[in-house]
């Protein structure tokens, strides 16, 4: 094109200049295409009236086709000069910046400017904020400002309390521009003075007052999530919305902040226009709204979440705690945890010591903890016999000190001291007498190995909950299929009566997580219905109106064949109120009636138990179901792990019905 410039033209720009800046208009309006249909040609009058032959004045009606902005529509005047005479004329270019778009003179610049969205809030059932935004100071660093670095450097430090090298490390990043404000750290706006008169007169150093994310409640870090600057690569993937490298989105892996970002992110807008060398506007061509994000309401309790993480205290673990009639999760809570407002406010040391922390209070013990359950899977084993006849109301089994079911070589024991002689289910429950349940598991695998582990699959176990937005563990239900595939040596491919044994009792290759405990808990309760849970029930615009509802789903039924559960959970019930009550002595005297069934499981670690509790109150009409687990436990002398776990549950409990 630029052989059809005239020669005044050409005088005003250069060549690379004319041809290079073409493509950057097209880059910075996202150009996708143009179409331009020419009008009827004018020729500007001579002095006495006449139309000028060699000049001529051609009109396009031209329409942008922009990825960021739609379409953009003007009309512009190409002016053109005859050049030579007779059979040598030829038409040529009167080339001006106008040609591209009207008011773009020399100078001026065609600008795509982002403009900024506001990001969700996340809200427990109740209203209260779980993550917000509040005012805030921002102390930052433009790298095209910088005189002297090591000022810079030495200054920050010293005030913002930071290495050197992590400050470096936050504006040399990939994504960053000479021009782009790059955030450090987050102050209180109180101090905002006080730091501005520090360092305010540092070049380079840049103080905003702005909006930040904030955690206020400090309740349910890991299923939360937070924060984190997007990689290049993380932007990309989020084009459509308008994120660049640099911004602020969930990070991923964390929580409901990175799941669902697209939601609680919303979208950037963009105006195109032509604005002069400063900056300053000239004209909008073209303007697509931002689109703030939605509010995510979640189905936690906040007293109860409370209640739950101060139950466990500075013990590893996890409670989990659902409504049985519609699968909504009222607790989640895990063990130790950590505080998310550290990453607003870009607080490195407390940062490191969270990351070595060998407890690890970044995992969500909740969802990917995944423990075996010990005697809290019996209630399966007892629905199984049930089930399949195996035992009949009003049957008894001995609950001898050594079960030889199986002959010498697999000879178990019992974890009582005492033989109790002939016991029922209810007792058997109650007292959690071990060998009566190898028995139980005996009788089953003589009959069809995959009975029992089908029957925990139906309550939900060994496989994922599929709750929405949260990730989570499978967990593990052993069986002979599982068996073949998962070894390679022959020998430990079979499946042997051991393993029938130790999964009666909730030992060997099972695990399972808090999630699924409670979830089955809720079943027992339920009469059997296993729901999807649910975390996220909810999606509000910024007016308040709802926009997506998740209503409550049945994944299944731990009853495809009728059974009934009143038998188990009258055992359930004997737990916490007989005398003989595994946690008797936990809720005997409690106002509220309970079940539950306690569970004390071998670990890896020497000397230390997976505790459990899991159960439901009340038990004659149930609102909340729970599982509570102490990980790698150590028991106090005398005391089974499982009555400081259902000691943690019982808060949980005194919390939803405001008992002690």
């Amino acid at each position: 094109m630029w052989d059809l410039l005239t020669e005044d033209a050409k005088a005003e720009v250069t060549t690379a200049g004319f041809i290079d800046r073409l493509p950057r208009i097209a880059d910075e309006m996202t150009l996708r295409s143009l179409e331009a249909k020419p009008g009827q040609a004018k020729h500007p009058p001579l002095p006495n009236g006449s139309p000028d032959p060699r000049k001529a004045s051609v009109p396009l009606d031209v329409t942008f086709h922009t990825r960021r902005v739609g379409d953009v529509a003007r009309v512009i005047s190409l002016q053109m000069v005859l050049v030579g005479e007779k059979e040598k004329a030829v038409w040529r270019i009167a080339w001006t910046p106008e040609a591209i778009l009207p008011h773009l003179v020399t100078g001026r610049l065609v600008r795509m400017t982002r403009l900024p969205t506001s990001r969700g809030r996340i809200i427990a059932r109740d209203g209260t904020e779980l993550a917000t935004f509040v005012e805030t100071g921002l102390v930052g660093v433009v790298t095209g400002q910088i005189r002297s670095e090591a000022g810079l450097l030495a200054s920050l430090s010293s005030v913002l309390g930071m290495k050197p090298e992590d400050i470096r490390a936050k504006y040399t990043q990939s994504w960053v521009k000479p021009d782009l404000f790059v955030p450090i750290k987050a102050i209180p706006v109180s101090q905002m003075d006080g730091i501005k008169a520090r360092l305010g007169v540092i070049e380079g150093v840049a103080i905003q007052a702005t909006r930040v994310r904030s955690y206020p409640t400090g309740l349910a870090s890991q299923a939360l999530g937070y924060l984190a600057e997007a990689s290049d690569e993380e932007a990309k993937a989020k084009t459509a919305r308008g994120v660049q490298a640099g911004d602020l989105i969930g990070m991923k892996d964390t929580g409901l902040e990175a799941t669902l970002d697209d939601e609680l992110g919303g979208s950037y807008g963009w105006r195109l226009g032509i604005v002069e060398s400063d900056e300053r506007p000239v004209e909008t061509l073209a303007e697509t709204a931002p689109v703030p994000g939605r509010d995510v309401v979640l189905s936690l309790d906040p007293k109860l979440q409370r209640a739950a993480e101060n139950a466990l205290g500075d013990q590893k673990g996890a409670i989990v705690a659902e409504d049985p009639w519609t699968g909504e999760i009222l607790a989640m809570a895990s063990r130790p945890t950590f505080d998310l407002n550290a990453f607003v406010s870009g607080d490195a040391p407390l940062i490191a010591r969270y990351s070595a922390d060998p407890k690890r209070p970044f995992f969500n013990r909740a969802t990917f903890g995944q423990y075996p359950t010990g005697s809290s899977f019996k209630p399966v084993t007892s629905t199984a016999a049930l089930r399949n006849g195996v035992y009949k109301w009003g049957d008894r089994i001995d609950c001898p000190l050594r079960w030889t079911g199986y002959g010498e070589q697999w000879a178990q024991l019992n974890h009582e001291s005492v033989a109790l002689g002939p016991i029922d289910l209810r007792t058997a429950l109650a007292r959690s007498c071990n060998t009566f349940f190898y028995e139980i598991g005996k009788r089953l695998n003589d009959r069809d190995p995959n009975i029992l582990p089908n029957t925990a699959k139906s309550f939900g176990l060994g496989k994922a909950t599929d709750i929405d937005f949260v990730f989570e563990a499978e967990g593990l239900v052993p069986s002979v299929d599982w068996k073949k595939q998962h070894f390679t040596s022959p020998a430990d491919q079979v499946w042997n009566p051991g393993d029938a044994t130790n999964l009666a009792i909730g030992q060997g290759f099972l695990l399972a997580t808090p999630l699924q405990m409670a979830n089955y808990a809720s079943a027992l309760a339920n009469d059997g219905i296993v729901w999807k849970p649910r975390l996220v029930i909810e999606l509000r615009d910024r007016d308040g109106k709802t926009v997506k509802t998740y209503p409550k789903t049945q994944a299944g039924s731990a009853l495809s064949i009728p059974t009934d559960l009143s038998l188990i959970r009258d055992g359930m019930h004997a737990v916490t109120t007989d005398p003989d009550g595994t946690v008797s002595s936990v809720f005997r005297t409690y106002s509220v009636s309970t079940a539950g069934k306690s569970g004390t499981a071998e670990t890896s670690a020497t000397g230390k138990v997976d505790a459990w509790f899991i159960g439901y109150a009340s038990f004659e009409q149930p609102s909340i179901a729970i599982a509570a687990v102490l990980d790698e436990y150590t028991e106090r002398p005398g005391v089974f792990g499982s009555v400081d776990s259902a000691i943690a549950a019982k808060a949980v409990f005194a919390s939803r019905f405001g008992t002690p």
